[in-house]
């Protein structure tokens, strides 16, 4: 049974977010997400949505592409482009070191009262970890399952697919 994303429409004394992953048409436990189609109207995030937006933005960034900011993001994708993920076992060690690497960007930018405000705790990282995950060389993907709890206890799966190229 699909669980209820828990959000807020009260966006007082809130920053709010576009949301970029527009494949998660309506709020349950599990979604698969992709990047959205810009065409489509964008919506206001906050919360645990805005939250796992964040969190997937840094992990799928590349460091050193991120222009003004090449500190952003992690090498989970430039390891799966450039081929050193042959097995799951591989690509669990190439998440947790991204992992660790998102949360810390996560919480360095949360610490940055003066520059974002204070961040809800609906809106803050607790953990993050993989539940799932398989490669697939047939159909030429990988498949990251993902749990995220947030500072205030709530907590969503959401998978990952990416894509290596060709």
């Amino acid at each position: 049974m699909a669980q209820h994303i828990p959000y807020t429409l009260n966006y007082s004394g809130r920053q709010v977010d576009i949301e970029l992953l527009q494949s998660v048409s309506r709020p349950v436990d599990l979604q698969a997400v992709t990047l959205g189609n810009v065409n489509q109207t964008p919506k206001l995030v906050t919360g645990i949505q805005k939250l796992v937006q964040r969190y997937t933005s840094i992990l799928l960034s590349i460091v050193n592409t991120v222009k003004f900011d090449a500190s952003n993001g992690t090498t989970l994708v430039s390891s799966i482009a450039g081929g050193l993920v042959q097995n799951t076992g591989k690509l669990q060690n190439v998440f947790a070191s991204a992992n660790l690497a998102t949360i810390g960007r996560l919480r360095l930018d949360d610490a940055k009262t003066d520059i974002y405000g204070t961040v809800p705790d609906d809106e803050r990282i607790a953990n993050a970890s993989l539940l799932n995950s398989n490669v697939n060389f047939t159909t030429n993907t990988i498949y990251m399952r993902i749990l995220i709890t947030t500072q205030a206890g709530d907590s969503l799966e959401f998978i990952v697919p990416t894509t290596a190229p060709r």
